[in-house]
């Protein structure tokens, strides 16, 4: 297969991580998150003023903190402007995109955060992209 085309396909598979990661916080589909991330991940949380929201390294720590972490209904992450630089030889990818927090509620809606978004992804040995670092920047939120 042509590295562009390899390339055009591992994107795809890793929009769909994010896509995956995305519906699965909004619905409380614990293992479905969970499956987007390496075992020894690290995710890292910032807030507007610099402070350290979360700091997590490993399966066991993502797991308590998705498990702990409230469905509210209405609220939606939403990802947008992916930026891809993949090496499918390697089997490495950095993503950087922007993202929003939709909030609603009874005839409510509207952007209760929003901030900027650094991954990497490995593919592992069972061909499936996940990722291996998060970095979350939250630029702006309603208070």
């Amino acid at each position: 297969m042509d590295r562009e085309l390899r390339i055009l396909l591992d994107e795809h598979a890793i929009n769909a991580v994010i896509n995956d990661y995305c519906h699965a916080m909004d619905s409380g589909q614990h293992e479905r998150w969970m499956n987007c991330f390496t075992a020894d991940a690290v995710y890292d949380v910032v807030l507007p003023d610099g402070r350290t929201f979360v700091h997590l390294e490993g399966e066991d720590a993502l797991r308590q903190f998705i498990t702990a972490y409230p469905v509210v209904p209405g609220n939606r992450h939403i990802y947008v402007t992916p930026l891809f630089d993949v090496d499918p030889h390697a089997g490495t990818a950095s993503v950087s995109a922007c993202w929003l927090m939709l909030s609603g509620g009874a005839n409510t809606a509207g952007i209760s955060a929003q901030g900027s978004v650094r991954d990497k992804f490995v593919r592992e040995a069972d061909g499936r992209w996940r990722m291996k670092e998060r970095r979350v920047t939250t630029e702006g939120m309603v208070l």
